[in-house]
Formats: C-alpha cells, sequence, structure tokens
C-alpha cells in the first residue's frame, strides 16, 4: 500500500488521552497530504486549524453544510453571540 494522499477522521479523539490527542496533532500538522476531519473537539481543531492557509471549516447544522469563512476561533465566537442572541430573546 502506497502513502496516503487524503484522511478522513471522524472523531478519532474518542477514547484517546490527552498524550494521544497531542501527539495525534503533531502527526496531522506533519501529514503532507489533505484531512477531513470530523469532530467535537475544540482543542484539537484549533491545533489543526491554526494555519488559515491550509485550512476550511465547515459546519453541519439543520441538515445543511457551509463554508465558515474565517478561523475556528472566529466561529465559535460567533456561535457564542447567536446562543446569546437566543438566550437574550
Amino acid at each position: 500500500m502506497s502513502k496516503p494522499h487524503i484522511l478522513l477522521l471522524d472523531e478519532p479523539t474518542n477514547h484517546l488521552d490527552m498524550q494521544s490527542i497531542d501527539a495525534l496533532a503533531d502527526a496531522l500538522d506533519e501529514f503532507t497530504g489533505g484531512v477531513v476531519l470530523v469532530s467535537h473537539d475544540s482543542r484539537l481543531i484549533s491545533r489543526v486549524c491554526e494555519d488559515e492557509e491550509k485550512s476550511e471549516i465547515w459546519v453541519v447544522e439543520d441538515g445543511t453544510v457551509r463554508n465558515f469563512p474565517g478561523t475556528f476561533k472566529e466561529y465559535k465566537e460567533d456561535l457564542q453571540r447567536e446562543i446569546k442572541a437566543e438566550v437574550d430573546d
């Protein structure tokens, strides 16, 4: 089998300890191919998506998929504003 050009990872941090998650993030940083990462682990996402030039954030919600035009930090800030607006209404 040859080296992969793309990795598809669905919740890869489930059942991993912090040291293993850090090792996974380091390995993904060094990987030269493409990565599709599905995760609720904001720490891993922040690490893997640090480089805006190499990263895209796609959000799945309400039965749709959309590209978020910003950083993961900006996405979290937008999400917090949306939640606050809903609570305030």
